[in-house]
């Protein structure tokens, strides 16, 4: 009996550093569009902007208005420097808000950021 014990919690252990060490993006429940293109996330200190189905925005999981998005994210990079900026728009989010949201930033200065989407199947 004592072995098997130790199977399990050794599998427990595996199981929880598995989840620790999984690079995990803090979305609100979007669905992704799928991409064929693109990297794997690194683990990184990050800023993420979400556009639900009805182009509502989220500052990290927070809703805000496109007029105070700009400022907030200021505040925000201000107290993580080195923090990235991060994108996910749910797949039925009208186009227009996503690239009014990509204006936004661009006009604020942020021209770096990253998009978020699910990979395709086999990859």
């Amino acid at each position: 009996m004592a072995p098997l014990v130790d199977v399990v919690f050794l599998l427990l252990t595996f199981f929880v550093f598995a989840m620790v060490l999984m690079v995990r993006a803090e979305v609100l429940d979007v669905t992704l569009p799928t991409l064929g293109a693109g990297e794997s996330a690194e683990p990184v200190a990050a800023v993420t902007i979400t556009l639900d189905a009805q182009g509502r925005i989220y500052l990290d999981a927070e809703p805000i208005e496109s007029s105070a998005l700009i400022d907030a994210l200021r505040v925000t990079l201000a107290a993580q420097p080195d923090a990235k900026i991060n994108i996910a728009a749910d797949t039925a989010c009208p186009s227009g808000d996503l690239l009014g949201v990509i204006d936004l930033l661009s006009e604020g200065g942020f021209g770096a950021f990253q998009l978020f989407g699910t990979p395709e199947a086999g990859e």
